[in-house]
């Protein structure tokens, strides 16, 4: 299984064992994933790169809790869930993963603090603490003056720093990003990057980076690849990691 080094069992976010994926079209079953493995603990800061259908989206979907695997089991935090039904899947996701997607997916008739804050009122917040919880967070990444400016009043940039904002809001336990730089400019996109790097850093944040981009995935200190729905992890190497 590929796992981060320094790491206790105690510090296991997310665990794959002989996770597999197929789709049934009438008389043919594909298969997507051929018994992915993965341990992903406190603090790593991991990128997942490969070709186009490799079965990137589908290990996203699964690891994100949008989608079952057909065999295997998969953990969260020790959790395992194939035994969740649809209820309870959704109050582990809501609780343990933050999404970041390429294209933002802000509303455009609320505020930045109020994109923000829709994940705190899902789970029941109220008052002037979904507001003040929602500042602290686009403080966090730099769009504390943007609080109040609507997403068309935004760059692409600023937009997904409010949308990793949103996505930290409720303390996930993993952030989950799909090529989050993806309809960015290079250098954009490298603050974006040295933002989720930064915030590693600093705070262990624990991300799984989804990418095409072999200059992000350079940045991460672990790096899988995934290739014919198999995960091979590169070397390790020093730093990145906040660990």
């Amino acid at each position: 299984m590929s796992r981060g080094a320094g790491s206790g069992a105690g510090d296991a976010m997310l665990s794959l064992v002989d996770i597999r994926r197929s789709y049934v079209t009438g008389p043919v079953a594909t298969e997507i994933l051929r018994g992915v493995r993965l341990e992903v603990n406190r603090g790593d800061l991991l990128s997942i790169t490969g070709p186009s259908g490799c079965g990137k989206s589908t290990l996203m979907n699964i690891i994100g809790l949008l989608d079952r695997p057909s065999a295997g089991v998969l953990r969260i935090k020790g959790q395992e869930t194939g035994a969740m039904d649809d209820r309870e899947l959704s109050a582990l996701r809501n609780r343990s993963i933050g999404f970041v997607f390429q294209s933002y997916h802000l509303l455009p008739r609320f505020s930045a603090w109020e994109n923000v804050a829709l994940p705190l009122v899902y789970r029941g917040m109220t008052g002037a603490s979904v507001r003040r919880r929602a500042l602290e967070m686009l403080d966090k990444v730099g769009m504390a003056e943007r609080a109040g400016h609507r997403p068309g009043e935004l760059s692409g940039g600023q937009s997904q720093r409010v949308a990793i904002a949103r996505a930290l809001a409720g303390g996930p336990d993993i952030l989950l990003a799909d090529e989050p730089t993806g309809a960015l400019d290079t250098e954009t996109g490298g603050g974006i990057m040295g933002l989720i790097a930064g915030l590693n850093a600093t705070e262990r944040l624990t991300a799984v980076i989804i990418t095409h981009d072999r200059e992000i995935a350079r940045q991460c200190a672990r790096r899988v690849r995934m290739r014919d729905g198999t995960l091979n992890e590169a070397p390790a190497r020093g730093g990145g990691s906040g660990r």
